[in-house]
């Protein structure tokens, strides 16, 4: 097998992509890998540096495959000057990545049983619900996250331990596992608790941002408060230090996965990782865009290999969606494993479509019950966010300057050459070189029992949650502070198969607050608290000298049942997490073991947010990249010790049977 035949994202039709994937079908791997994104992407580069033979399967395109593909207004801040690809790269651009056709899917969710409640939130889509964009292309949703760099706490690692009696998930061990992946830019070489020869590159923002916009810096750190760790080990207030992991609070500098390639920063995910190593080994990974994975393969109850759609618009989420024009089932083989890295939504998705999941589930749509696992689709976790707004008397000095989407966009300009309006001694990349997010807050509630539950994010423009069209919302005279509820005790959501189509979304109900299993209303309670929090810091001062006044939730929502009701109406979230869940031998609810082996079905593994039993953290991405890296090794070890050479020795038998 050749690269040319079934490697690369170079192809540029959709015929092409077709033939590259029917090259594929009928063959064996090593390991096959649903999902490309944080889970699935440094997993699959570590069993292909070991040696393995690794298809990693990937239902949308590469950013650079789709720029052929794209239309001539992809949505981007730096106007004709940048295609899917640049879209992607450039760290300003993280809302026009959410709604590019080629980078997310728009997926739509329920956040409360009740409908009439649901329509109160005022990005509500009539017969659709609350757009939830996940990543569909080449390094999944980190491919159009708003880039923020956090490490979880150690206190998510030490529950898992606690849980499961496995040792291996020590805080030590999992912060080692970050030092793997991290390249960091920030912080001189030796850092405590960093990691300087990664893939996952980390910078922060220009410091000019704030010496060039007095407004914005005085806004941003107005009522900041100094960690206790900035007075000695932290001096730079650096929200990975092991002081916040340990659950400290304070004001920070949050840096983002980012690189400075060429001088402007750009965009570091795992797919630069993936696209590197298939060129290092073009005989062990496979990287096969435009499949859309439809089920596990699975005899007996042992993973053997996965069926898939061709094609590069073949799920319903997608923009462009088309109906598959191909009726012939295709299909990769696995001698080892089969992992799934779909993500939150998608892998309890294919997990019930290959009949692993609730029986009863299963039933009403005739799917043939290979493993009842009730946990399947369950504990879906997310975190809350809700903003407070506030009119600014004066358009903020430099991000005034920028025209989104104006191929003379100044800021779009600084950006592809380091030239800004007024000349500077060093190349200037301007705002679209950061995400805009130039200080941050932890602090914790009155529902708090130990850890910080809290984190404020301040951003010069408004951003209010995902809708159709929010990326085009750009406002430059408005304040936002972002209120994300962390460790939420909530974790009744759930997501069940619509139909038994596989091109069909699954449906998703969060059961917000009261809905869900939060019955002390502790979730909302902290929220409110966050709200009156970010209005203190709007109100000192330093910030009050330039604001005009506060436009939501106005200053007229006062009472805290008056907060409340602004909280659930209009609150949303974006990091979905915990649907196969990792748990006790004893619990029926658990999906997996502490190796991330799906309970009851050999050879077969899940690797993303899904297996966290509780959402970890105040960001995920680093903490799916750690359990990738923690599951590579799991998953070596296991291949190196197996006393057989191929894990399914029956595989030709039950390829036949396949076909026959």
């Amino acid at each position: 097998m050749s690269e040319d035949t079934l490697s690369g994202s170079t192809c540029t039709s959709e015929a092409m992509i077709v033939s590259r994937l029917r090259k594929a079908s009928g063959k064996t791997f090593d390991y096959i890998i649903v999902g490309s994104g944080p889970g699935g992407g440094p997993l699959a580069v570590n069993l292909a540096k070991a040696g393995y033979s690794v298809a990693l399967l990937e239902c949308g395109l590469d950013a650079a495959e789709a720029d052929s593909m794209s239309t001539p207004n992809a949505t981007s801040p730096c106007g004709k000057a940048a295609g899917t690809a640049g879209t992607y790269a450039t760290p300003g651009a993280f809302g026009g990545c959410s709604e590019h056709e080629f980078l997310t899917w728009d997926i739509f969710v329920n956040q409360y049983k009740d409908q009439s409640q649901s329509e109160r939130n005022s990005k509500w889509v009539k017969g659709k619900g609350v757009l939830y964009p996940r990543g569909s292309t080449l390094g999944g949703s980190a491919a159009h996250n708003a880039l923020v760099w956090v490490y979880p706490l150690d206190a998510d690692f030490e529950a898992i331990v606690e849980l499961t009696g496995d040792a291996s998930w020590n805080p030590a061990a999992m912060r080692a596992y970050f030092q793997r992946l991290e390249q960091c830019e920030y912080l001189p070489r030796g850092a405590i608790g960093h990691g300087f020869d990664g893939y996952i590159s980390s910078c922060t923002y220009d410091t000019r941002l704030l010496e060039m916009s007095k407004a914005w810096k005085d806004i941003a750190f107005a009522a900041e408060i100094m960690p206790e760790s900035a007075k000695t080990v932290n001096p730079m207030r650096d929200v990975n230090h092991p002081a916040v992991a340990a659950g400290e609070t304070g004001t920070y500098i949050t840096p983002m996965h980012v690189s400075k390639r060429g001088g402007a920063m750009a965009r570091s995910t795992v797919r630069e990782h993936l696209l590197a190593t298939q060129r290092d080994f073009p005989d062990r990974l496979y990287i096969l865009t435009g499949a859309l994975a439809t089920r596990v393969l699975i005899k007996g109850e042992i993973a053997y290999g996965v069926e898939f759609l061709a094609g590069k618009a073949s799920y319903k989420a997608d923009k462009n969606y088309s109906p598959p024009s191909e009726s012939e089932r295709l299909a990769v083989f696995s001698k080892n494993e089969v992992i799934l890295s779909g993500g939150a939504f998608n892998t309890p998705q294919l997990l019930m479509l290959s009949g692993i999941g609730p029986a009863e589930e299963l039933k009403k749509l005739k799917i043939p019950v290979v493993k009842d696992l009730p946990g399947v689709g369950a504990n879906l976790q997310d975190r809350y966010e809700v903003q407070i707004t506030a009119r600014l008397k004066e358009p903020l000095d430099l991000v005034k300057a920028c025209t989104p989407g104006d191929p003379d966009d100044p800021c779009g300009k600084a950006y592809s050459g380091g030239k800004w309006v007024t000349p500077t001694e060093t190349p200037f990349y301007g705002p679209y070189a950061s995400n805009f997010i130039c200080a941050t807050r932890i602090t914790r509630s009155t529902r708090a029992k130990r850890l910080p539950d809290l984190f404020l994010v301040g951003l010069p423009y408004p951003f209010t949650g995902y809708y159709p069209g929010h990326s085009k919302k750009y406002d430059a005279g408005v304040w936002t502070w972002l209120v994300i509820k962390c460790r939420n005790r909530n974790n009744g959501g759930v997501v069940r198969l619509r139909s038994a189509d596989p091109t069909d979304t699954p449906e998703i109900t969060f059961n917000y607050f009261e809905e869900g299993n939060d019955a002390a209303g502790d979730d909302l309670q902290a929220l409110m608290e966050g709200l009156r929090y970010a209005r203190h810091c709007l109100q000192h001062p330093d910030a009050a000298q330039h604001i005009a006044f506060e436009e939501a939730p106005g200053a007229s929502v006062i009472s805290d049942d008056d907060l409340k009701k602004y909280i659930r109406d209009q609150a949303w979230g974006h990091h979905a997490s915990c649907t196969a869940a990792i748990g006790q031998d004893s619990d029926a609810m658990a999906v997996l073991d502490s190796s991330f082996r799906v309970r009851g079905v050999k050879n077969l593994r899940v690797v993303d947010a899904s297996a966290f039993p509780k959402l970890p953290g105040y960001f995920p991405v680093s903490a799916v990249y750690m359990i990738s890296e923690k599951a590579s090794d799991v998953i070596i070890s296991a291949a190196l010790s197996s006393s057989e050479k191929d894990m399914n020795p029956s595989l030709n038998a039950w390829i036949n049977e396949y076909y026959h």
